[in-house]
């Protein structure tokens, strides 16, 4: 009985026991869910901020997709070269440029008073020294070569003080190393290298070699042919430069390497000159027309030991280029009594020997007028005269070179920048001084059709 009833008084303890459980239980479900349910509300901001961002970040991406896809490509900076533009990369803080061009040259020559020139340099190019005069005509002469082709390269460094370019070229023209039998090997030379320091913007220092100061390569035409006109200025040579950049043009004033050619002598060229070549240049510009004007004084030496001699002369040289929308007419006018080896490839000596030692200058003059014309965005032509002529000396020998002429025509083809197909057809005369009259023949002349594939890179 008191069992029983002990049990009877238990059970609501138990059930409030349970209640108290569960209420318990219930509370901390209940507090456990208010968690959760800020958790989630929690995350759930999180993850709407963050699509918020992405939608952000995607939106620029495309911006700048669009950006870049419609930016217009990048140009190369463009490096003194003959052919097209260099490839470029960096060094540190220097600019690396390539360039240069492979050209193949293939030319038809008939001479009227000799089956050939000199062997080499004359089939190579125009030499209008070595054409023959006097002997015989022969066939045609077909000849082939690759050694115009040329290499570059280029530097330009930033310095504290403006910044510094060099620049260093290579062909094979004028030189050999095997023959046709099976190499057809040449020698690579050195053209150009040189240090360029560009001091402030304005003035400029040049050492080393490149075209003479007393040349204005922009006014040479364009001909297949490695030089072109027999009355132009040509000569590369080392010397020391310095520039003066003007408003509307420059001012030029150079000391280069010396040497003499004489007539009479027992060698050519002399290397005994006791100062270089002395050359002023004006470069200027108005409207479309460009031009320079050039001096030059230089000291003609010779010492065999058993005899000397020396003598000053000058030279003087107007050049231009006229460009109009299709067309362009390029000049070049020389004159003086100490071109000689300046001009048309040393067609001339700067002077003689006497029979009493001292040197007798001779006067000299050259040029040329070219026109070119574009016929379209693929094809343009030149034309190119030329003359050169010297007063000799009487006493010289009937056979010194008086007078050259050349006419240069061409036509060229670029289906694609860079690569220029074209053919070229050369006419070119040299006249002997035949004192006297004593030569039966005093004049010889080339014909030569020119055909090339060049392409720059």
């Amino acid at each position: 009985m008191f069992k029983k009833n002990n049990e009877r008084k238990s059970w609501p303890l138990m059930l409030a026991g349970v209640a108290a459980i569960s209420l318990s239980t219930q509370a901390a479900h209940a507090a456990s869910n208010a968690e959760l349910e800020q958790q989630v509300a929690e995350l759930q901001a999180q993850v709407k901020m963050l699509m918020q961002q992405m939608n952000k970040n995607k939106v620029a991406v495309q911006d700048l997709g669009s950006k870049v896809a419609n930016a217009p490509a990048a140009k190369p900076s463009k490096g003194k070269t003959f052919g097209g533009d260099p490839s470029n990369f960096r060094i540190g803080n220097t600019d690396v440029n390539i360039g240069g061009f492979v050209k193949f040259d293939m030319n038809f020559s008939d001479y009227s008073d000799g089956a050939a020139a000199l062997a080499g340099i004359g089939e190579d190019f125009l030499v209008p020294s070595v054409i023959p005069v006097g002997g015989e005509g022969g066939d045609v002469k077909f000849h082939a070569h690759a050694k115009t082709s040329r290499f570059n390269i280029s530097t330009k460094t930033k310095t504290d003080t403006g910044h510094v370019r060099t620049f260093m070229e290579f062909d094979a023209i004028a030189s050999g190393q095997g023959d046709e039998r099976i190499s057809n090997s040449s020698a690579e030379r050195l053209r150009h290298a040189f240090i360029d320091w560009n001091i402030d913007g304005k003035n400029s220092v040049l050492a080393g070699q490149t075209w003479s100061t007393f040349f204005n390569v922009g006014t040479l035409p364009e001909s297949l042919d490695f030089v072109g006109p027999v009355g132009t200025i040509f000569e590369r040579q080392p010397q020391l430069r310095y520039t003066r950049k003007l408003d509307g043009g420059s001012f030029m004033l150079a000391a280069e390497n010396p040497a003499t050619t004489l007539y009479g002598a027992s060698e050519n060229p002399y290397d005994d000159n006791s100062i270089p070549d002395l050359i002023a240049r004006y470069n200027g510009k108005s409207g479309s027309f460009s031009y320079s004007l050039a001096a030059m004084t230089r000291e003609l030496k010779y010492d065999t030991g058993a005899a000397s001699a020396d003598d000053q002369g000058y030279a003087l040289s107007v050049a231009g280029k006229y460009t109009m929308t299709s067309d362009e007419i390029r000049v070049m006018f020389n004159y003086g009594d100490a071109l000689g080896r300046y001009m048309g490839l040393n067609g001339f000596r700067a002077g003689a020997i006497r029979d009493d030692g001292e040197i007798e200058l001779i006067d000299a003059w050259g040029g040329f007028i070219n026109w070119k014309h574009h016929w379209n965005n693929k094809w343009r032509s030149n034309l190119t005269l030329s003359a050169s002529s010297a007063d000799n000396p009487d006493y010289l020998a009937a056979t010194t070179a008086a007078d050259y002429t050349s006419i240069h025509a061409n036509l060229l083809y670029s289906p694609i920048k860079r690569l220029t197909l074209g053919g070229e057809y050369i006419y070119a005369t040299k006249e002997l001084e035949n004192t006297g009259n004593v030569l039966d023949d005093d004049k010889g002349s080339l014909k030569r059709l020119l055909l090339s594939v060049k392409y720059a890179f």
